[in-house]
């Protein structure tokens, strides 16, 4: 199976000043009084240097941040900066200053706002950092300077635009929908709605695949986010790599969900066969499953995930596609894949799909599936349709340990 895969997840650009505040100097307008005491002046300059300091005014609480991923795993001091970016970047702040004085850190907290709320469409995290310096005991602080995409009345034309594009499909997800059928209806949607294209515009954002339809990873991933959260179901964007069966490793975005209180993964993206390369113009789409609410040992075969970061652990393989519907092989049985074969021509159906546990049960069955179970499954379409030729075709992933065959009735 042929995989064309950019992730355009961009970096964080952050220019990194250090500016001095005058250390061992006295501020302006304070005055030595004689015989006074030194670190009585310095007590003054510090105090009139930090009321000059515009820090943003935080407006979010506490509660409102409960349970996201990336905020969970901050200090106090942390959590504050990053309200403060929250806030400032919310209201397009062109100059944000943070209690935080460590600019690499302030950076990493940049990313974790970003990946924590995916409808930050309008900044893509790049920006200019300064920072300052304390002198006389003073704490240091960060000035932030975010470089804005979209802003004014283009950012809210496109953000009515978002809202109603999310509106429509959520109107259509029944009150009553189990948190796995949630998972599932925006998975297929986004892959049915979206096409992978490593030049569409806004493909850094949510815009792109609601919107433009058109999108690379991070508009997925962010999109996958952006709907679960609103439909109440908890879900973290995630970043790594992932290797292909051309051996060639790439930069990639995907989602960490939690469902019925255990953990899956799910990649949007690797669910699409127009990614995968697997669709051409007009032909109708086979969903790849092998990516929806899957276990760590399912998706670590191709996946790895960037360091730095505590992720709860995906054991659980309850939620298989495959398995949930009956097309899961746990071993080798020759006549239980000849049935199912069978019952596939019999209903009618266009493809025949098959899931091995591993990559042994895999090989076991490969050869005698394609070389033997299938023909004597187009004899039996000929027979039982009436067909003097039978047309199908199959397709095979190693990679994933699957085969599935493709039935033409006429």
């Amino acid at each position: 199976m042929r995989r064309r895969r950019r992730a355009g997840c961009l970096p964080i650009c952050l220019v990194v000043l250090c500016i001095g505040l005058g250390v061992g100097c006295i501020g302006a307008g304070i005055m030595k009084e004689k015989g006074e005491p030194l670190h009585l002046v310095q007590e003054k300059v510090q105090k009139v240097a930090q009321q000059k300091i515009p820090y943003q005014e935080v407006s979010i609480a506490e509660a409102e941040l409960e349970g996201r991923f990336y905020y969970g795993f901050l200090n106090e001091e942390e959590k504050l900066a990053y309200r403060e970016l929250l806030t400032g970047l919310r209201e397009n702040r062109e100059e944000i200053y943070l209690h935080h004085g460590e600019a690499e850190r302030v950076n990493t907290i940049f990313q974790n706002v970003l990946n924590d709320n995916p409808e930050l469409f309008w900044c893509d995290g790049r920006g200019t950092t300064t920072t300052y310096s304390g002198g006389f005991g003073q704490e240091s602080y960060i000035k932030l300077e975010p470089d804005y995409v979209y802003s004014g009345s283009k950012k809210e034309q496109m953000l009515t635009e978002i809202e109603a594009a999310a509106e429509e499909f959520l109107t259509k997800v029944p009150g009553d929908a189990s948190e796995y059928e949630k998972i599932r209806m925006v998975y297929e949607y986004l892959i049915q709605m979206v096409d992978y294209q490593t030049d569409a515009p806004d493909n850094q954002n949510i815009y792109s695949a609601l919107v433009g339809h058109a999108s690379v990873c991070a508009g997925y991933a962010r999109s996958t986010q952006y709907l679960l959260e609103k439909l109440g179901i908890f879900c973290a964007y995630v970043t790594g790599t992932t290797v292909g069966t051309d051996g060639n490793s790439t930069n990639h975005a995907w989602n960490l969900v939690r469902c019925d209180g255990s953990y899956y993964f799910v990649d949007t993206t690797w669910g699409d066969p127009v990614f995968c390369g697997e669709v051409s113009e007009g032909q109708e789409r086979n969903i790849t499953y092998d990516f929806l609410c899957c276990s760590g040992r399912e998706l670590f075969r191709t996946h790895t995930l960037d360091e730095g970061y505590e992720y709860p652990e995906c054991a659980k393989e309850d939620l298989n596609y495959y398995r949930r519907n009956g097309m899961y092989e746990e071993s080798f049985d020759q006549e239980r894949i000849r049935e199912r074969l069978y019952n596939t021509i019999d209903a009618g159906e266009r493809d025949s799909v098959f899931k091995f546990a591993d990559e042994e049960v895999y090989e076991q069955a490969h050869n005698t599936l394609l070389k033997e179970l299938v023909r004597d499954a187009a004899a039996y379409l000929g027979r039982r349709y009436g067909l003097s030729e039978v047309e199908y075709s199959y397709s095979e992933d190693p990679l994933l340990c699957k085969i599935i065959i493709f039935w033409k009735y006429e």
